[in-house]
């Protein structure tokens, strides 16, 4: 994937994107199915042609690919998504990535999971987070019931953005209204403040 694209680079896509590819290291792999995730938003909106330019055909999502190389095929993305603020293109794909993740192979074993309590999914994804990428850590601090808080460390995709934007997607998977707040301590660590009400 590259940068020289027919996608608009509004301001660097407002998320410093630039920055973000120089720092990050060259061993850091994810796994396909984000890039699958990518694709099936695009087409779900009509937009088979751009799928297929920003992440070619569809990956093995069990199979690692670079971290920098998925960076850009998100911003891409989120550019097209929403073109005034890409920041919120990315968070919408995120948010909607849980519908193509409960349909896949690994989805399907963490459907247990996911009702009614999101703590425990949260918890399953904290736990499972090295088989998602090689790189970074994730801790889940329990608050109190209906309150967690999501600490990441050297993680490279946007917290404030991304990950964000799949624990909104979360919650509603699980069938709770609730809402996720962003604190971002740098470029690659943060922590999501999750709150939720569970149904009567």
């Amino acid at each position: 994937m590259s940068l020289a694209s027919p996608v608009p680079r509004t301001d660097e896509f407002r998320i410093d994107l630039e920055n973000r590819l120089r720092a990050v290291p060259s061993t850091a792999l994810v796994r396909g199915l984000f890039f699958n995730m990518i694709g099936d938003h695009l087409r779900r909106s009509g937009r088979t042609r751009d799928a297929r330019a920003i992440v070619g055909g569809r990956r093995r999502i069990y199979s690692l690919y670079p971290v920098s190389e998925l960076l850009v095929a998100f911003a891409e993305a989120g550019s097209l998504v929403s073109p005034s603020d890409p920041r919120a293109g990315i968070r919408e794909i995120w948010s909607g990535g849980s519908r193509y993740f409960a349909d896949s192979w690994l989805g399907k074993a963490f459907q247990r999971f996911m009702r009614p309590d999101p703590a425990g999914a949260l918890d399953w994804l904290e736990r499972a987070h090295e088989h998602f990428c090689n790189y970074g850590r994730w801790r889940l601090e329990r608050v109190q019931p209906g309150h967690v808080v999501l600490h990441m460390f050297d993680e490279y995709i946007w917290i404030e953005n991304a990950h964000q934007g799949g624990c909104e997607g979360l919650l509603v998977a699980c069938g709770v209204r609730g809402h996720v707040d962003a604190v971002v301590d740098s470029s690659f660590a943060g922590r999501l403040e999750v709150r939720w009400q569970m149904p009567n």
